[in-house]
């Protein structure tokens, strides 16, 4: 009698962790490669959005943050947009990445929670974030760095396709679609996502479940009027 109460307690509880979701995957995992400061990378007094592109496998892909590389993970130097857009440059989904260390560190990037996005197998789509200008003579404070020159490894389910930028423009500006080519071997990273990976483990249809702890109930029932 014992060992049938452990069976029917073990099998109606597994069933909420069978079924749960695995953890969150960064699509970029790359921590090498050479660091350079948003003054660096397009002038004094400029802003834009820098990203890249990349094309979903066989299977949607479920994104549920959006981030930025944090150089030395030692906070960012200003709040940072970021985004996601079809190809076509309809914007999906956005958040603010926060300066210092308020976002979440997850490697070498922070990280701002969005609502789960479905990113459809097949389709194109590109990440980018904005980069507010910084004067001349910035000294520390030259904006925070992308890395690029490095070996990228990415998260499966996805192959990245060419880094992307909009036209650079002088003075403040905003988050916006980054419709043009970087032309560069790589994109600088710059922004990165979260992938909600799916459980490894198969799980078993509910009505099996829900039709087994049945039979054991029933079971428990006949050996208590016997």
């Amino acid at each position: 009698m014992k060992k049938l109460h452990i069976l029917l307690i073990a099998l109606l509880s597994g069933f909420g962790s069978i079924c749960a979701k695995g953890a969150s995957v960064a699509a970029v995992q790359t921590i090498d490669g050479t660091a350079f400061a948003w003054r660096d990378v397009i002038g004094a007094n400029q802003s834009g959005t820098m990203g890249w592109s990349f094309v979903v496998g066989g299977q949607d892909l479920d994104v549920d943050a959006l981030g930025i590389y944090d150089h030395g993970a030692n906070g960012l130097q200003t709040a940072h947009p970021v985004g996601i857009w079809t190809s076509g440059g309809a914007l999906l989904a956005q958040v603010t990445v926060p300066l210092g260390t308020a976002g979440t560190l997850v490697g070498s990037y922070r990280y701002g929670s969005i609502a789960p996005l479905t990113l459809t197998a097949g389709h194109t789509y590109v990440v980018g974030t904005y980069f507010a200008p910084v004067i001349d003579r910035c000294g520390s404070a030259c904006g925070d760095e992308m890395l690029v020159f490095g070996t990228e490894t990415f998260a499966s389910g996805f192959a990245y396709l060419h880094s992307n930028q909009n036209r650079a423009k002088i003075g403040d500006g905003s988050l916006a679609f980054p419709d043009l080519d970087g032309e560069i071997a790589e994109a600088f990273f710059g922004p990165n996502f979260l992938i909600t990976a799916a459980d490894p483990v198969a799980a078993p249809e509910p009505t099996s479940l829900v039709l087994a702890g049945l039979g054991i109930g029933a079971l428990l029932v006949r050996r208590r009027s016997s």
